[in-house]
């Protein structure tokens, strides 16, 4: 009796093991996409951790699956990080962000044209930068992460500002800050109605992400020539909340920290960052001051609508050198300009910006996404011989229509958009001497506008061929009102200019070759509009009406693909562009009566020829110590001339015909390798080698930038501290051949007395850093 008691008992206990198991599990639904797109990542598999049980993502990234709650859900797909998320009691729906990976980039959803696709199917160049990219450098330096996508070159005027971007050769028309390219963070335009892009007042410690789009796109950009850069902060992981404490120090005085809260529900995330920066720099009069607070939310309101938010603030202040000549960066690179020091030359921002982005699908085949956005700047500029003093409020906004049919034999996508921006600036010059504040010299508002519309399309014309063609109808206005009273010495400047609109088309033919490689051809057209500070010369007061925009014609023809299992990927670009109406700024001297300034002409045509290339090879073994070698090469070769080029339009005794010499600030060749390590109890090694050639400075080409090597590295080791921490710390050092070099170069100066232009602005010897990044995870 005892015995069959004791039977049934065991019995009763293991169905109510059982009941209480089928009673905890529950189904979970849910959608896997990309976090700064929204795109589903169509294939991506969900894997219960320590079992064999799982699922896959369908063509719209939705699965559906049982679990248990305090299961571990891994989810995972090729070109992106794999997340692991923990099941709760409430958990019934979850939208997974992934992240991209450094491997198998090809596979990565970007931005494109209008329309998301991975970068194989994108018929056209694109660079893609991923966190862990990022996370291989120090972070705080743009150039030592985006200068290794070909075709694209970041230069710096100090240790901390004035950041330009240069690719395929436009971005460096101007001394100051960059034109002739598009910036956008988190889909916010950071280009000014204006044309200009001004970077000082992006915390660049706060980024996940780098796409940059090479080539005119101004058949959906608008104003974009050279192309386009997309920057996407980070964002929190959905369902986890984290506080981390990042520091960071190193030579020059360098002092870094980075305090961040993330928290994500199921279908939100939160991420508030504080950063504080300081550095002495190495050159004298060279110290900079940094803070940034930044906050990014994402939140999917339902399977059909999702908004993204972004608000940023900075408040900044960088001292300036000045530039040395070719002895001086040599003999004394560590010196600073006289005429610098005594008026303090410096740039002090003050800059905030709000955005908003929603997305909404109407339907399986049709979505809209919108973001608006609104933004100011106070920027206080002494330089060598005068101030300028300049107030700007921007707004504008940026809207998508997209249709596409899976299910037709053609594939059908179609894109309709519009953007608007528009600035007002306030701008006053004044003369300054030994810092005491000299006469007005200009007093300008300036009402700078842009806006577009255009329509992309594409269809597979054939089982493995697509069509896509394009245009843009772009316009760019400029009201300039000169708030000086004309007088018998001074001619008021006040008037308005509208450009005549550019239609700007596109076409390309993609060829799917297999399921991992693919060709396409391209055609475009694209323009560059005058920047204010192209059109206004606010040293003397004067405003350029004649300038007309650069327009260019570019062809192009590439592959992209991986072999070995995807384990090998490839990228190759051949591009030919012809540009013509080119702006040409020539530097003046100052006199005892007028500051030095540039005076920006259209006078010529240039002929762009590029190659670029880039290739890695991502081994992972199964077993063993080392879990990921991967090294990598891009190498850029860029034949730039002057096709039919001249100092000026007068055609008389004092013209310079500059046709056929190399166009001024591009290195023919630039070559860039490294290596990443990881072993698999944590620790890892990053290093990178960079190579830039000898390259013209002046437009007469008898005055070089000489070529240099960089080599930086970066070792660390980060784990997993128990359940809660992780924790990642690291040492660094930059330049460590302690090359000479200038990381920007002032271009087609005039010569001084000795012959040699005052162009070069110095970049530090070798560096060196360590830091520590501390997470807590509830």
């Amino acid at each position: 009796m005892k015995s069959v008691f004791i039977k049934y008992s065991i019995l009763l206990f293991f169905l109510a093991g059982i009941s209480s198991a089928l009673f905890a599990q529950m189904a979970i639904t849910g959608r896997i996409v990309d976090p700064t797109n929204s795109q589903p990542i169509t294939g991506a598999s969900v894997l219960i951790s320590g079992t064999t049980r799982g699922t896959t993502a369908d063509e719209k990234g939705q699965f559906s699956m049982s679990a248990n709650e305090g299961d571990q859900l891994q989810f995972s797909a090729i070109g992106y990080q794999t997340l692991t998320v923990g099941v709760k009691a409430t958990t019934r729906t979850l939208t997974i962000e992934l992240d991209p990976s450094n491997t198998d980039l090809n596979e990565v959803i970007v931005s494109g044209y209008s329309t998301p696709q991975t970068i194989q199917r994108t018929a056209g160049a694109v660079g893609l930068i991923t966190s862990r990219d990022i996370q291989r450098t120090s972070g705080i330096h743009l150039q030592n992460y985006v200068n290794l996508i070909p075709g694209v070159k970041v230069e710096m005027r100090t240790v901390a500002a004035g950041n330009r971007i240069v690719i395929r050769g436009y971005g460096n028309q101007t001394n100051f800050n960059g034109v002739g390219y598009k910036a956008y963070l988190n889909d916010i335009p950071l280009t000014d109605g204006d044309g200009t892009t001004f970077l000082d007042d992006v915390d660049f410690t706060t980024l996940s992400r780098v796409e940059v789009l090479k080539g005119p796109a101004s058949s959906v950009y608008g104003n974009a020539l050279g192309g386009v850069v997309n920057f996407y902060t980070e964002r929190a992981p959905i369902g986890k909340t984290s506080i981390s404490q990042q520091v960071l120090a190193g030579s020059y005085g360098l002092f870094r920290t980075n305090t961040s809260i993330k928290t994500g529900s199921d279908n939100t995330s939160l991420n508030i960052n504080y950063g504080h920066q300081k550095y002495d720099g190495f050159r004298a009069h060279g110290s900079s001051q940094k803070d940034f607070l930044s906050i990014t939310s994402d939140t999917y309101l339902s399977a059909k609508r999702s908004m993204s938010l972004f608000v940023g603030y900075t408040n900044s202040y960088d001292l300036l050198s000045g530039e040395l000549d070719s002895v001086g960066i040599r003999e004394q690179p560590e010196i600073a300009d006289p005429a610098y020091v005594v008026n303090n030359a410096s740039i002090k921002t003050e800059s905030a910006r709000f955005g908003i982005s929603h997305n909404y699908q109407f339907s399986d085949r049709f979505s809209n996404k919108t973001t608006i956005f609104v933004g100011g700047q106070i920027i206080d500029q002494p330089f060598a011989a005068g101030v300028n003093k300049t107030n700007k409020f921007k707004f504008g906004g940026r809207s998508v229509f997209t249709y596409s049919n899976d299910a037709s034999p053609l594939r059908p996508t179609v894109s309709i958009g519009g953007e608007f921006l528009k600035n007002f600036n306030y701008a006053k010059g004044y003369g300054l001497t030994n810092n005491i504040l000299g006469a007005l010299r200009s007093d300008l508002e300036v009402q700078a506008m842009q806006y577009s519309i255009f329509a992309q399309a594409a269809m597979q014309v054939a089982p493995k061929l697509t069509l896509s063609a394009g245009a843009g109808l772009n316009y760019v206005e400029y009201g300039i009102t000169d708030m000086r009273a004309a007088t018998s010495a001074y001619t008021n400047v006040s008037g308005y200019k509208r450009f005549t609109p550019v239609l700007s088309p596109r076409g390309a033919l993609s060829y799917q070759m297999t399921n991992t490689m693919s060709l396409y051809a391209s055609v475009s057209q694209g323009y560059s509009a005058p920047a204010t500070s192209q059109v206004v010369i606010a040293q003397t007061g004067v405003v350029n009406y004649n300038l007309r925009p650069e327009l260019g014609t570019s062809y192009e023809i590439g592959s992209k693909g991986s072999f070995l299992n995807k384990t090998l990927t490839y990228e190759i670009a051949y591009f030919t562009m012809a540009v013509t109406d080119k702006l040409v700024p020539q530097g003046f001297t100052a006199t005892s009566t007028v500051p030095a300034y540039t005076l920006t002409t259209n006078a010529g045509k240039v002929q762009h020829n590029g190659l670029e290339l880039a290739v890695q090879y991502a081994y992972r073994p199964n077993a063993g110590a080392v879990s990921l070698i991967r090294p990598f090469v891009s190498y850029t070769y860029s034949n730039f001339y002057y096709k039919d080029y001249k100092s000026d339009n007068n055609s008389d005794a004092k013209t310079v015909d500059y046709t056929e010499k190399k166009e001024s600030g591009i290195a023919p060749n630039m070559l860039n390798a490294g290596v990443d390590i990881e072993v698999r109890p944590g620790f890892y090694l990053n290093g990178t080698m960079m190579y830039v050639d000898q390259m013209p400075i002046n437009l007469v080409n008898n005055h070089f930038a000489q070529a240099y090597t960089l080599v930086n590295g970066k070792v660390g080791y980060r784990s997993a501290l128990g359940d809660h921490f992780n924790l990642d710390v690291y040492v660094g050092s930059d330049n460590m051949l302690n090359s000479t070099y200038s990381s920007l170069v002032f271009l087609n100066l005039a010569n001084p007395a000795n012959n040699r232009p005052l162009a070069y602005n110095p970049a530090p010897k070798i560096t060196f850093y360590s830091g520590a990044v501390l997470r807590y995870i509830f």
